[in-house]
């Protein structure tokens, strides 16, 4: 009997996170979770990252360390699946993040084949954690496109969402968008605000990197307008952020490209990188940085010295993120190259100094 009453109460938790009605959530999870330390249940690895984000939207992050540290505890003498996942669940809500920590669990028990009904969240989690650290799109495409049959109609949402984030960083703008674009129609943020913000963030992205900046800043305004009034801190801190972006590239310096006999420098601001043209991404870097554009065939021959097939698409992806990335290192939150027609063009300021280093 208790056991009905404390499922009914946990479904009623469940719907009451998608609805926004996070301070109910709260109210009941927390009595839910008060038992950990005491009585594990695999209930509670299932509502594990739900508990958390809530924790984590209310602001209530103290409370989340507790759990952080009974966890631990509890990993430490056990031997549980559920366990481990729910210690990482925490690591990467906890502040700040260990993510590295939750890598390692994560990458454990997905190697062990131990994780069972929780596949989906784990390696969408474990992905989080790549993308934050690596950024290693095929290893994230590897687990996100891994991951089996899903039930749970919020867990697909959230897949999707992924999906289209992996297209996004691929380059392959047009699939993300019709994966975003189907998503978006039958998403409400009274009903799944977590999958619907989420595929909001992806989108203002997406359009950023695809060179619509208009479209990019109006989704972002819209989406800032509708969270005003929610309680959603991580959710406003994201907005914030890409809004923060937006803002310092109307001030942005250009980069400055020295270039010498032996020697070539990218500069940005105050920070300063050698570029090694022996590396095939820093080579393409130094290309498109002194041509502004380049066709596949192009990009091919110079790093390859060979000619362009079409099954060298993938190739040519992981060459340009990795040209995105390096130049993020120089502190440029957007960088402007963008795939044109038959061209990758870099569409930001350069300035080019031959002078001798």
């Amino acid at each position: 009997m208790a056991e009905n009453k404390t499922q009914i109460e946990i479904e009623k938790a469940r719907a009451y996170f998608y609805q926004l009605k996070l301070a109910d959530c709260y109210n009941i999870l927390r009595r839910y979770f008060d038992r950990l330390p005491f009585k594990p249940e695999k209930g509670h690895a299932e509502f594990i990252g739900m508990f958390a984000r809530v924790l984590s939207e209310l602001g209530k992050k103290n409370e989340l360390n507790f759990y952080m540290v009974e966890l631990e505890k509890l990993e430490a003498r056990m031997d549980s699946p559920e366990i481990t996942y729910q210690l990482a669940m925490v690591y990467v809500n906890s502040e700040p993040p260990k993510i590295k920590m939750a890598a390692a669990l994560l990458e454990k028990l997905i190697t062990k084949g131990d994780i069972g009904e929780y596949e989906a969240k784990a390696k969408m989690t474990l992905a989080y954690c790549y993308d934050s650290t690596s950024k290693n799109i095929e290893a994230i495409r590897e687990l996100i496109f891994t991951i089996g049959p899903v039930e749970d109609q919020s867990v697909r949402n959230l897949l999707e969402t992924w999906k289209a984030k992996v297209y996004r960083d691929e380059g392959k703008f047009a699939q993300s968008q019709a994966i975003l674009d189907t998503l978006l129609a039958s998403l409400k943020p009274d009903a799944d605000w977590y999958s619907y913000f989420t595929a909001k963030i992806i989108s203002i992205g997406l359009y950023r990197d695809w060179g619509k900046e208009d479209l990019a800043r109006k989704i972002l305004l819209e989406t800032l307008s509708l969270s005003k009034e929610k309680p959603l801190k991580t959710v406003k801190r994201q907005l914030e952020f890409i809004q923060s972006t937006f803002a310092d590239e109307k001030t942005s310096s250009p980069l400055v490209f020295r270039i010498a006999k032996n020697k070539r420098v990218l500069s940005f601001r105050d920070q300063s990188i050698e570029i090694d043209e022996s590396r095939p991404i820093e080579k393409l870097t130094s290309l498109i940085l002194t041509q502004k554009r380049l066709t596949k065939e192009e990009i091919i021959e110079a790093l390859f010295s060979r000619n362009y097939s079409q099954l060298d698409d993938s190739t040519i992806y992981y060459q340009i993120h990795g040209v995105k990335k390096f130049l993020k290192k120089l502190g440029l939150s957007n960088p402007k190259l963008e795939k044109s027609g038959p061209y990758y063009e870099f569409k930001g300021e350069v300035q080019l100094l031959e002078e001798n280093l």
